[in-house]
């Protein structure tokens, strides 16, 4: 049974007392991991409130899934409970002053539909500035930081809900309409302003295949996606010691986020060390077990990076991918997943959970998993992990017999995405100095990019065993 089907089978209640008292997940920590949301709860809670100001404004026509989720809530009183009590309290770390009463962003149900309707019929906007990258999670920001929430999201009727928005939007953010703010004017995507201050917008005709050049407004994107899933020039990311086969690659354009070794097949994935828990990580005890007191990798992809993946060795999967569904917006339960989670913080802070609590995510939200079987025996079975960290559309593995090391496998459509490569037991790595990186609250979250296909580590053969048979 998954963490997710646990906490549910235990049908937690939560009442009013509890949902307005509970402390809530620590939103005022960390800095804003890949740029998703702003390091400010203020900054948050000002494009919230301009959002849903716009969304009052325009009085659009609820949309079919918005009405599903009206529908539910409404009929439902333990639902009505929770939505209500999420949205009219706190989580602890927002700090909020006195006159803070006046500059409220969503208390009212009705006030949380309509911005949503609003929000997944709009494209995504470039801010000049820090990225509002993730506009449904910036929305539930503070909801989701209540006990409230937490018990409101984890219940499979209100996933699914949620699912079927995201489905909507999903398809908008593939219409033409989408393209509107992929542009050269002011406040695009491909402003000078963007691709100046962007690190990965930076010189964006020199870097990045685009549809038609020669087109001064949209360099010929006709969607947001197809900008989101934009490719390299040839010659920009070339594989690293390719005839290598000991030699890892980077799969993503990723900042690294932890190294863990000795990982077990289960463990406290919610308790504040992140601890990787294999089974819940890879959804069967079956494929966990060969990992056992292995290695597990992980890194985020930033907001306007590339996000295609790469293979990372030669070889072929050893089954057809798999995706496992999970929570689309679940953040951990008071007390637990992240460093410094019973700390207060003073001032304002922080970003929502959901991008910091990197390992809780790994065994919780929707995620695409491969085995790969290289070509090289010494490396063993490697698990790939392509992990929905919030938003996200879908994790699309191309089908593939066989690649080599470097060809582009797969892809994420629009959200928030982080991945990881699991590793046996027998097998001994050398990480690259920006990758080994063994504590996840180190300070350099938002440095030392590992751009794709370039060396990631080096399997050490004395102590490698084939567990390929």
């Amino acid at each position: 049974m998954t963490y997710i089907e646990a906490c549910r089978e235990t049908n937690i209640s939560v009442t009013i007392r509890e949902a307005r008292h509970a402390p809530g997940p620590p939103n005022g920590i960390g800095k804003s991991i890949g740029g998703w949301l702003p390091t400010s709860k203020k900054s948050i809670r000002s494009h919230v409130k301009d959002v849903c100001e716009r969304a009052q404004r325009a009085n659009l026509p609820y949309v079919a899934p918005i009405i599903a989720l009206k529908e539910l809530i409404t009929k439902d009183p333990t639902l009505f409970m929770l939505f209500t009590e999420m949205l009219t309290e706190f989580p602890d770390s927002y700090h909020y002053s006195e006159d803070d009463s006046e500059n409220l962003d969503i208390r009212e149900l009705d006030q949380l539909l309509d911005t949503l309707n609003y929000q997944i019929q709009r494209p995504i906007a470039y801010f000049e500035g820090e990225q509002i990258g993730c506009p449904l999670n910036a929305i539930l920001d503070r909801p989701l930081g209540t006990k409230a929430g937490f018990a409101a999201f984890i219940r499979p009727d209100v996933n699914a809900a949620f699912g079927q928005i995201l489905k909507y939007w999903a398809k908008f953010l593939m219409s033409q309409e989408s393209a509107s703010t992929v542009t050269t004017a002011e406040g695009g995507w491909l402003s000078t302003k963007a691709t100046t201050d962007s690190p990965g917008l930076h010189k964006f005709l020199e870097t990045y295949a685009v549809p038609n050049p020669n087109d001064p407004i949209h360099y010929g994107f006709t969607s947001w996606d197809q900008f989101f899933t934009r490719r390299f020039l040839p010659g920009k990311r070339n594989v690293e010691c390719p005839n290598d086969s000991l030699v890892i690659c980077s799969a993503t354009e990723s900042t690294p986020f932890a190294v863990q070794r000795s990982v077990r097949m289960r463990d406290t994935f919610w308790a504040k060390d992140q601890r990787y828990s294999l089974e819940d990580m890879l959804g069967s005890t079956e494929v966990a077990q060969q990992f056992v007191g292995g290695t597990v990798y992980q890194a985020y992809l930033s907001a306007d990076n590339y996000h295609n993946w790469h293979a990372p060795v030669s070889g072929s999967y050893v089954d057809k991918p798999t995706i496992i569904p999970g929570a689309y917006f679940s953040e951990p339960l008071p007390g637990g997943s992240i460093p410094k989670l019973n700390t207060h913080h003073s001032g304002d802070v922080g970003i929502a959970t959901t991008t910091r609590s990197q390992g809780y995510i790994s065994a919780v939200a929707q995620r695409g998993i491969a085995l790969i079987k290289p070509d090289d025996p010494r490396l063993g079975v490697i698990g790939l992990v392509m992990i929905g960290m919030c938003e996200v559309s879908s994790i699309d593995f191309d089908v593939l017999s066989h690649f080599d090391k470097g060809d582009e496998i797969g892809r994420f459509h629009y959200g928030g995405s982080t991945c990881c490569l699991v590793f046996g037991p027998g097998v001994e790595l050398e990480f690259v100095p920006d990758a080994d990186i063994l504590d996840p609250e180190h300070d350099n979250l938002n440095s030392n990019v590992i751009k794709v296909k370039s060396k990631l580590a080096t399997v050490i053969p004395k102590n490698v065993e084939s567990s390929l048979g």
